[in-house]
């Protein structure tokens, strides 16, 4: 068996740095991503561990890498609750700036007659 010097770019035949180069990609993604804190800190860790043999003619090594991400934010909403005809709990998300619940900007001049309505039973 040929010998080779051992390197970061030599061990699992390049699987280390291939791994690290993904693991930093996902770091790259989560920073651009805008559920994420912007200011957050990442990191990727690449460890080996070396257990040698007893007569020490032969070592197993394990590689990790790891990345520590930012988590998403969590976001809020409102929703509108009441009961249908039945008594069943219902609810509906409200979306803002739909116009169903928006008040005139301004009433123009002209528009500003009131007007007396009639009261029906039914």
């Amino acid at each position: 068996m040929a010998e080779q010097d051992v390197a970061l770019d030599t061990l699992g035949q390049g699987a280390a740095v291939e791994r690290f180069g993904l693991a930093l990609q996902k770091v790259l993604d989560n920073i651009q991503d805008p559920n994420t804190n912007p200011k957050a800190k990442r990191s990727v860790t690449l460890k080996v561990t070396i257990s040698p043999a007893e007569d020490r003619s032969v070592s197993d090594v394990q590689i990790d890498v790891l990345e520590k991400l930012a988590p998403i934010k969590p976001f809020g909403t409102r929703l509108f609750m009441g009961r249908d005809k039945d008594g069943k709990g219902v609810a509906s998300e409200h979306i803002p700036d739909t116009g169903l619940f928006d008040q005139p900007k301004e009433i123009p001049e002209t528009d500003k007659k009131v007007y007396q309505m009639k009261k029906e039973v039914l």
